[in-house]
């Protein structure tokens, strides 16, 4: 960036990291101070001992109805830390869907972390809104402690759009059939059957609204073998935006676009990726056993994440709407 951040907050605890055994994933919430709107063009989220942290999560939202903020264990028998929400009887909250963690605003991985967008994009930190810290963490054999930290570059110039994460699998197809989804609106996939070097699932959205696109990052763990994004234009004529022929969890890259590209109303993408369960895949955890989908490292994760502003949203008519200069 050329200039330090203008703002870093830190997560509300430090984690004690047990020496072994399995850590459940956790989210810690913390309120921010902002008092009005505020645009980011830039922002990173780093760990203060990047060894435990297989990846985390910094995600903006709203309390659900009934909880409050406030300082319990977050698991029988682990740490008892700041930043827990509290049920209406004092128990620490369990999730229960996606949503109540909020919208992602960025992920950390090794290789990973930092988000830069051109002048005239932000990311937008609404007043009232609650910071949310998921972190999945692994343990190394000895007692570790990790804090979470964000680095915020405030927008110097009028902001245009603003910019989200978005899935291409709204929509998921394996072997060829559209996978139902429970009475939550998740989509039950298929396990991963063992020994399979060349598993596929097909992830599909499609913009209703003219959008710009900015970035892709495709996210699997140790199966996961390549993942390709192509967009089809509402003509049916198709363009290959990424290919990652080689997919490697220990070093995963947000791949951003030199020039945005401005895709077309009742356009698509389609993200195509191959799990490899076999031997052959040196990384894999247990080529005999049935990969479930899930956040832990033994489980599997589908997520080819995009950064897309909508381009009939535009910030500087909301803002002279709204009397703002």
């Amino acid at each position: 960036m050329g200039r330090p951040p203008d703002q870093v907050i830190d997560a509300p605890s430090e984690v004690e990291v047990p020496a072994e055994g399995t850590v459940p994933t956790l989210t810690l919430w913390l309120r921010l101070p902002f008092k009005y709107d505020t645009f980011v063009e830039a922002v990173e989220l780093r760990p203060t001992n990047r060894q435990v942290v297989h990846h985390a999560s910094v995600s903006l939202g709203i309390l659900p109805p009934l909880t409050k903020l406030g300082r319990a264990s977050l698991w029988p028998g682990g740490p008892v830390l700041n930043g827990v929400r509290l049920a209406g009887d004092g128990q620490p909250y369990i999730t229960r869907s996606s949503a109540e963690f909020g919208y992602p605003m960025l992920f950390y991985v090794p290789g990973g972390g930092f988000l830069k967008l051109p002048h005239g994009t932000a990311k937008r930190i609404r007043p009232g809104e609650n910071l949310s810290w998921g972190m999945h963490l692994v343990t190394t054999g000895k007692p570790e402690r990790v804090r979470m930290r964000l680095g915020l570059w405030f927008a110097k110039k009028m902001v245009a759009h603003e910019v989200m994460m978005m899935t291409a699998n709204i929509r998921k197809i394996v072997d060829g059939k559209e996978i139902a989804t429970d009475v939550r609106g998740n989509a039950v996939i298929p396990n991963i059957p063992p020994g399979a070097d060349n598993w596929s699932i097909t992830g599909l959205i499609t913009f209703p609204n003219a959008v710009t696109l900015y970035a892709l990052w495709p996210h699997m763990h140790f199966r996961g073998k390549d993942m390709t994004f192509i967009l089809t234009y509402p003509n049916g004529r198709e363009e290959t935006l990424l290919s990652v022929p080689k997919y490697n969890f220990n070093w995963q890259i947000t791949y951003e676009l030199t020039k945005p590209l401005k895709i077309p109303a009742r356009s698509s993408i389609r993200a195509v990726a191959h799990y490899d369960n076999s031997a052959k895949n040196r990384n894999n955890p247990d080529p005999t056993q049935e990969v479930f989908w899930g956040e832990q490292s033994w489980n599997e994760m589908f997520n080819p994440f995009l950064e897309v502003s909508v381009d009939n949203d535009d910030l500087r008519f909301e803002r002279l709407r709204d009397g703002i200069q």
